[in-house]
């Protein structure tokens, strides 16, 4: 899970038991640690590293959703070969992949995803392809050499079933609520239009962007605040700042965590003299 959870153990429970993943819906045992056990070396020189639970099991199943990335671009982004590189890097693999920013993305994904193929018993992959209403379209088996060679594919379909705002541009966008269960970004930049980096465009051109609340699934991460220009005592007070400081540190995009202007429902901020 990266560096998601406060980037700790217990904090990495919370998140995935908070979506309803427990011992006793999934009958079996959750491992949750920030361990990790050195795999192999990257071509670049940087270390690989991977959760040391998962390095001892007799095989990994790597699941998640393939989907267009919020800061960059490349043949692999959201998917399975990111969920290898940051998601079983933990903590330790996010800020290798992330210091050297977004822009080295499009070629550490594959490069860090490949040794991880090679040197960790991955047993397949399992793509989850969803629609406009991020409900599940499509689940897509993978063997280890398909993760490699189809997911590029499945990345160019999950866009085509992307939603999409029916305008070019508008004065004031209104996002009801924003969260970790929604997007990394909190609300998708590629709907928004709001990047927090350069190497990513797409979405509405508004110009300014509202946020009203953050989701109970976020457990106080709001990271994204930042790309708005406006939001709600409502959501302010719900901000976790131990558990959103650490996503903006291992990514190094800092600014996606400035609290923009605080208003109340209704009425101004602050009482006048």
């Amino acid at each position: 899970m990266g560096s998601h959870g406060g980037a700790t153990a217990e904090g990495q429970r919370r998140v995935i038991e908070g979506y309803g993943v427990t011992e006793a819906f999934i009958g079996c045992e959750i491992r949750s640690s920030m361990e990790t056990v050195l795999i192999g070396t990257a071509p670049n020189g940087k270390p690989v590293r991977i959760d040391k639970n998962a390095c001892e099991a007799d095989g990994i199943i790597v699941c998640g959703r393939v989907k267009p990335h919020t800061g960059f671009r490349g043949p692999y982004e959201s998917g399975i070969m990111k969920m290898m590189a940051i998601g079983l890097g933990k903590q330790f693999g996010a800020e290798i992949i992330h210091e050297d920013g977004f822009g080295r993305f499009r070629e550490y994904i594959p490069m860090f995803g490949t040794v991880i193929l090679r040197n960790a018993p991955i047993l397949c992959g399992l793509a989850l392809l969803e629609n406009g209403y991020d409900q599940t379209r499509e689940i897509v088996s993978l063997t280890p050499e398909e993760i490699i060679t189809k997911e590029p594919e499945l990345l160019l379909r999950a866009k085509g079933y992307m939603p999409r705002i029916l305008f070019d541009s508008c004065d004031v966008l209104i996002v009801d609520q924003m969260g970790k269960n929604i997007s990394g970004d909190g609300m998708d930049p590629n709907i928004s239009g709001r990047f927090p980096t350069p190497f990513a465009e797409g979405g509405i051109n508004a110009q300014r962007v509202a946020v009203l609340d953050l989701t109970e699934e976020s457990h106080g991460n709001a990271c994204g605040i930042g790309l708005a220009d406006i939001t709600t005592s409502r959501l302010f007070h719900k901000i976790d700042l131990e558990q959103t400081y650490p996503n903006a540190i291992t990514n190094t995009v800092v600014g996606e965590m400035k609290i923009p202007m605080i208003m109340k429902r209704t009425g101004w901020p602050y009482r006048r003299p």
